[in-house]
């Protein structure tokens, strides 16, 4: 018996060791933000939420342009630190070491009956009133910040930049010059329609279960805070009050989309929607499809890892030189 114990406290002082020293493999094999240049963590900017400040490894700028980055997570899970998973890592390295400054702040997620609209958007205008309010203090530049997210983090970033319901919370002036969309849900009914065969599915094989237990997987209550197939009436003005495609405006910042188009999850018609939308404005935008790639660019070459790169810094470096022109 005390040998059992003796050899369970083993591996789990193992564990213990061996899992920090993988994570720190991996984030230091993938060049990770967090292990590069300075770093202020879970700053609080919205009552319980947090958002972590990665400062320039080069001092380019008296002032720092900004990048506020939301992540993903079905607007369920994820958080702020998931601006290390790799997936971006190249171009966040090299815009800070541009001089840009990333802002990573986390947001309201779903809970069962209680949607996180619009608590989620509020949160990231807050965000971006955060980087208003501590200008001064981190050296940003208010006339040169964009923001970004991929999936729920992409509708979140659009969200904030095409509603202006939410602009008389910035009273400095701050200037969202572009946005970026990384496989982010533009029509939120269109959405649901295309994920109600899916849900039949997991509904049918869960039937025998408790219902506490299909409820947890009932994704589509989280996101409404009901059961949207009671009323699809209800359901649908409540998706399209939350739809990006639903607020553009051609004063709206330029839009950079990429999208998978084999994607599961997001499929590649929510960026088509949008690039319609954006078409009937004449508004400028950048449109990359990667073929053969599902959501999270899984299955991703190293070539296609190498051009998301390329198309998210060279974009957010042109509209500061575009900027930078405009005032000489």
């Amino acid at each position: 018996m005390k040998k059992s114990i003796r050899t369970l406290l083993l591996v789990i002082v193992a564990l213990a060791v061996a899992i920090p020293l993988m994570i720190f493999y991996n984030l230091q094999k993938e060049d990770a933000p967090i292990l590069q240049g300075g770093l202020e963590y879970n700053i609080p900017f919205a009552g319980e939420l947090a958002l972590d400040v990665y400062h320039p490894t080069q001092q380019v700028y008296e002032k720092n342009p900004v990048l506020i980055h939301f992540h993903g997570g079905a607007w369920i899970t994820g958080s702020k630190e998931s601006v290390n998973n790799a997936r971006f890592n190249g171009a966040f390295n090299q815009l800070r070491d541009q001089g840009y400054s990333i802002v990573s702040p986390n947001y309201t997620l779903a809970e069962l009956g209680k949607s996180p609209f619009p608590a989620c958007i509020e949160d990231a205008i807050t965000a971006v009133k955060w980087v208003q309010d501590h200008a001064e203090e981190y050296h940003f530049d208010l006339t040169n910040v964009g923001i970004m997210g991929e999936s729920a983090g992409g509708h979140i970033a659009l969200m904030t930049a095409f509603e202006g319901q939410y602009s008389d919370r910035l009273t400095q002036p701050v200037q969202l010059r572009y946005v970026v969309d990384v496989y982010g849900p533009t029509d939120l009914f269109e959405l649901y329609q295309a994920q109600i065969p899916m849900m039949d599915s997991v509904n049918t094989m869960t039937a025998s279960m408790p219902i506490s237990f299909r409820e947890c997987l009932n994704i589509n209550q989280y996101l409404f805070g009901f059961d949207p197939a009671d009323s699809l009436e209800v359901a649908e003005a409540f998706a399209n009050t939350f739809s990006p495609i639903f607020k553009a405006d051609p004063a709206d910042p330029p839009v950079l989309m990429i999208h998978g188009d084999a994607d599961r999850v997001v499929p590649i018609s929510q960026s088509y929607l949008l690039q319609e939308v954006l078409d009937s404005l004449s508004h400028p935008y950048e449109f990359h499809v990667l073929e053969g790639i599902d959501h999270a660019f899984a299955g991703q070459t190293d070539q296609q890892k190498a051009d998301i790169q390329e198309w998210i810094s060279a974009f957010v470096l042109s509209q500061y030189y575009k900027t930078d022109l405009a005032k000489k």
